[in-house]
């Protein structure tokens, strides 16, 4: 006999079964087959999000305007003033002009060199004098060889009237007394007690090179060691 409970094998006397224990004899109940499941119905189901709405923009309230942005001004355009002509009247009753001294604030244009530039030759380097500054002699001294040392001052300025400069100086000291004359030049802004600043030029008089007798001029820009200084040699029989 099969345990209608757990089919196991039993005597067709037994019982109970001797796999579960159950009571064999007595058949069991049959159970009911489950009610037929419903279907769902729409208000059963999940719940739908609700719509979404844009929020509107905050309204002003009744009566109430908003502030107004006035637009900003332009900007006057600010145009460098001429130079103010002083009217003065002669004895025959004409008005003559006499034009004020420009801005001490206006930016000098840069003048060209009348010549080339490096000079080639003795003749250029004399041509370059016509664009030299005003200088002042600072101090001048004299040393063993028969060497004379002139230190003089003038304003910051571009190589080529450094040189024109160092040039017209050299001019004013040139004598047969001494050998070598050294005319170093300093500029207020950069003043060096020892060393030149703003140029310097050594003429070496009666130089022998080889079987000629030379005057030779050394010409160095700016302190002689700066990125943009130049250096020139040049000589004449």
């Amino acid at each position: 006999m099969r345990c209608p409970y757990c089919g196991g094998l039993n005597a067709d006397y037994a019982r109970f079964c001797a796999r579960c224990g159950r009571d064999i004899v007595q058949k069991p109940a049959a159970t009911p087959p489950p009610p037929p499941s419903r279907p769902s119905s729409p208000s059963s189901s999940a719940p739908q999000r609700p719509p979404y709405i844009q929020p509107r923009p905050p309204q002003p309230a009744p009566g109430l305007q908003p502030p107004l942005v006035s637009p900003r001004p332009p900007q006057p355009t600010t145009v460098p003033a001429a130079p103010v002509t002083r009217g003065r009247r002669t004895s025959g009753g004409q008005q003559t002009g006499v034009a004020s001294a420009p801005s001490p604030s206006a930016a000098a244009p840069i003048a060209e060199p009348p010549t080339t530039f490096p000079p080639r030759t003795v003749r250029q380097l004399q041509e370059l004098e016509v664009g030299a500054l005003a200088y002042t002699v600072l101090d001048e001294s004299e040393s063993y060889g028969r060497k004379k040392i002139v230190r003089i001052g003038y304003p910051s300025c571009i190589g080529w009237q450094q040189v024109a400069t160092l040039y017209k100086a050299l001019k004013a000291y040139r004598s047969a007394q001494f050998d070598t004359i050294i005319i170093q030049g300093v500029s207020p802004e950069k003043a060096d007690r020892y060393n030149y600043t703003n140029g310097m030029m050594q003429f070496d008089q009666n130089v022998r090179l080889g079987s000629q007798t030379l005057n030779r001029y050394q010409i160095e820009t700016e302190n002689g060691l700066s990125s943009d200084a130049i250096r020139i040699v040049l000589t004449e029989e």
